[in-house]
């Protein structure tokens, strides 16, 4: 895709110091790429946080046994 864009000179001076890309269409590609990675790695800690506290909030309502032996006695009686 062809864009013609107005690039702050100081972020690309410095981007281009932490990067090894040797041309700036090389810089923005990389920085496309770690914005993606970023982004969907926040995204999968996200859904995997949502998920999280509906397990909890499923288990918060259940009470586990002292002993084993109390499920034993509890099944025998029945």
């Amino acid at each position: 895709m062809r864009t013609n864009i107005e690039l702050d000179d100081d972020l690309v001076r410095e981007a281009r110091k932490l990067s090894r890309a040797k041309t700036k269409r090389a810089l923005i590609e990389q920085a496309l790429a770690t914005f993606i990675e970023v982004e969907t790695a926040r995204r999968r800690r996200e859904a995997y946080s949502d998920r999280l506290r509906e397990v909890q909030t499923k288990l918060s309502g259940l009470r586990l046994r002292d002993r084993p032996s109390e499920v034993l006695r509890q099944d025998r009686s029945r």
